[in-house]
């Protein structure tokens, strides 16, 4: 999943490689991590996102959509609601 970060990963064909039901592995998947398998992926997006707004070199919405969101307007909303600032403002207070 952490491979395909910038596309879309779908929950079924993630149990199907490993050979479970849907079902089952988003139980197991959330005993093992805290978190049910899309949760997980929107953290992961996001952190990879932070790294990539450390570098004053990528749009936002570059960022955006190397995450996998599908716009600028999704990714900011998911940011702020999760991280509690706009990706420009949390931009501003950890980049250099």
């Amino acid at each position: 999943m952490l491979e395909n970060l910038s596309s879309r990963v779908m929950v079924k064909e993630v149990a199907e490689a490993c050979e479970l039901s849907r079902s089952h592995f988003s139980r197991a998947f959330k005993v093992n991590t805290g978190m049910s398998p899309s949760e997980w992926l929107i953290s992961a997006r996001l952190e990879r996102a932070k790294e990539l707004l450390q570098s004053r070199s990528h749009a936002v919405s570059d960022v955006a959509l190397a995450c996998g969101f599908c716009d600028q307007s999704h990714f900011t909303r998911m940011f702020h609601s999760r991280i509690g600032l706009s990706p420009l403002a949390w931009r501003r207070r950890k980049a250099p």
